[in-house]
């Protein structure tokens, strides 16, 4: 029962999202699975260890599934490169059981984490503020524009 319970939880808490929570979620689960990856490597438990892996993988083909290249194609364009890089790390890393490999793609989504950290609380920040009579907050986030992120229904369950 409890578990039906998390799963509620986390069913709501990704449906109520804005574009960019759900954008650090799924970095935030890429992460914690490259790390159950590398606990299950060092425990010798290979067949979880690949799981991990492959749950990795999904999301980070999420995460290019996501990209919106009609808005900001450069910087679209730039964010793909990144996640392709991170994608075959993950591969890499999998052939040949590589921690190497995963600190490759935690040292590009780290960054990308705090970014995302940092873009959601400026937003909850400016959801507090007062309105110009136009309704646009009086100060605004340069960076993402919502239209950024598609959300594609991607589920973070286990």
């Amino acid at each position: 029962m409890q578990s039906s319970a998390r799963d509620s939880y986390l069913e709501t808490e990704v449906t109520t999202a804005t574009p960019q929570k759900q954008q650090l979620m799924l970095i935030e689960g890429t992460i914690r699975f490259i790390g159950r990856t590398r606990s299950h490597w060092r425990a010798g438990q290979d067949e979880q260890a690949h799981e991990c892996l492959v749950r990795a993988q999904q999301i980070v083909t999420e995460l290019l599934a996501g990209l919106n290249h009609e808005v900001a194609p450069e910087l679209t364009r730039r964010v793909a490169a990144l996640y392709v890089f991170v994608f075959r790390s993950l591969v890499d890393a999998g052939l040949r059981r590589d921690e190497a490999k995963l600190d490759e793609a935690l040292r590009v989504l780290e960054p990308q984490r705090e970014a995302w950290h940092g873009v959601c609380q400026e937003l909850k920040a400016e959801s507090r503020q007062p309105k110009a009579e136009s309704g646009e907050p009086l100060s605004a986030v340069g960076f993402p524009p919502s239209a950024f992120i598609e959300s594609t229904g991607f589920s973070m369950e286990v």
